[in-house]
């Protein structure tokens, strides 16, 4: 018996499960005892479906305390609790399934639950197992109520402070929305996890962290509140990790990849400029809209002053040929009257959704534009210099342009909100 001595030595994780499945079985035996009693009690009195749901309630609960406190050795908490019952959601929807097939096919009402139990059995473990032991990491459910780029910043602190501190954290917007990134692809970025998840921070079963609005506390403050939550939903844009978003910029840009379609068509867009080595590639924002309200109107900017600045970019740069891919959310841009203001200059205007406009900025080789989180991110994949124009008198120099690590370390400065304490609620 020694090869099994040496086995469990050498694959521990395989030996506790194989304790794991024993402790399993004395579970399961005892809840599916308790569940096919309750069964026969009921079944003279209502129909199969009915009895076997009955019984299942009454198993489930004490499935639960005996999976947590002696099949996996935890303690109970939201977050296994939220698992343990969203397993055996799919476990009920499979076993009235093969339940009623089995009747269908003509097996006995007191045999067709035992052959039910034998076959979801296995299939219950393996879940479990996930809810209770891969799952035991914190997790957080990012979400917030801005703009695309917005989200893509907020998410990219956060994900960056969970990689750093052994944590986990879902978009819970990405989930859903803007579907152009390869996040949008990731386990656990699906409309159910969003669904359920908003429900439970709803029903207060989640602790819901405010960082709506901008915090007196440093980083320091921030680190220390989240380390209290083993799960939390998290909203609001005050929330940076500065040092460990540069650390972990690789991973963010990745996670928020274009997808392949969406590479495609700004690619097709960008052609017949996007090889040659004679031009320069420049990206313009134009952003309107909400910027006629937003602080004052500081950052809105009409097309005469673009079409300036356009044109003072063009004399900096006399050796080569200029291309301008010019952005922006404002229906009413006229490609005629740019191309007359500044006529040896060629434009495009993609005039693609938001991530195939995002995917054009982040392929050029210089970037500007009013402030905005959305010229920010476009720098973020390549690190494209980027001029951001703080008011509308502003000429070019060479100090113009600057990396998006500075930018974002200044992004808090440039959009000024009022201070409030750091504050959360649960």
């Amino acid at each position: 018996m020694n090869w099994i001595y040496e086995l469990g030595q050498r694959y521990p994780e395989r030996k506790k499960d194989f304790w794991r499945i024993v402790r399993f079985g004395v579970t399961g035996s005892v809840s599916s005892l308790l569940h096919y009693g309750v069964y026969c009690l009921v079944l003279p009195w209502s129909t199969a479906a009915v009895a076997y749901t009955v019984g299942y309630g009454v198993g489930l609960i004490c499935n639960y305390v005996l999976t947590t406190y002696f099949t996996f050795q935890r303690q109970p908490s939201v977050g296994n609790a939220m698992g343990f019952v969203g397993s055996h959601i799919l476990n009920y929807l499979l076993e009235i399934i093969l339940l009623e097939l089995f009747l269908w096919l003509g097996v006995g009402e007191f045999l067709a639950p035992i052959l039910v139990m034998v076959i979801v059995v296995p299939i219950n473990f393996l879940l479990l197992r996930y809810v209770f032991i891969h799952h035991s990491l914190p997790l957080f459910f990012v979400h917030d109520r801005g703009q695309m780029c917005n989200n893509i910043l907020q998410f990219g602190h956060l994900y960056a402070w969970s990689r750093e501190n052994n944590a986990r954290a879902l978009s819970t917007r990405f989930a859903y929305k803007y579907q152009y990134f390869h996040i949008c692809r990731t386990r656990g970025h699906h409309f159910i996890v969003y669904a359920l998840s908003k429900l439970a921070a709803r029903l207060h079963l989640l602790p819901v962290l405010d960082f709506d609005v901008r915090r007196q506390a440093d980083e320091v403050g921030m680190d220390a509140l989240l380390r209290q939550y083993h799960w939390a939903w998290i909203d609001g844009w005050y929330v940076h990790f500065n040092d460990l978003f540069a650390k972990y910029r690789r991973e963010i840009c990745n996670l928020f990849a274009f997808l392949p379609e969406v590479e495609q068509k700004a690619q097709l867009k960008m052609m017949p400029w996007l090889t040659r080595e004679n031009y320069i590639r420049l990206g313009v924002h134009i952003r309107r809209g909400d910027y006629a309200r937003f602080l004052g109107g500081r950052y809105f900017y009409d097309d005469a002053t673009m079409q300036r600045l356009i044109r003072e970019f063009r004399q900096a740069h006399p050796e080569k040929k200029l291309v301008v891919y010019l952005c922006g959310n404002d229906p009413s841009l006229s490609p005629e009257a740019y191309r007359k203001a500044v006529p040896d200059v060629e434009f495009v205007f993609p005039k693609g959704n938001p991530g195939e406009d995002l995917c054009v900025l982040s392929h050029c080789d210089y970037l500007m534009g009013a402030p905005s989180t959305f010229s920010l991110v476009a720098s973020m994949y390549r690190d494209v210099p980027l001029w951001w124009i703080y008011d509308k008198d502003a000429t070019l120099t060479p100090e113009s342009f600057s990396s998006f690590d500075t930018l974002l370390r200044s992004l808090d400065d440039v959009f000024i909100d009022v201070p409030t304490p750091l504050s959360s609620r649960a």
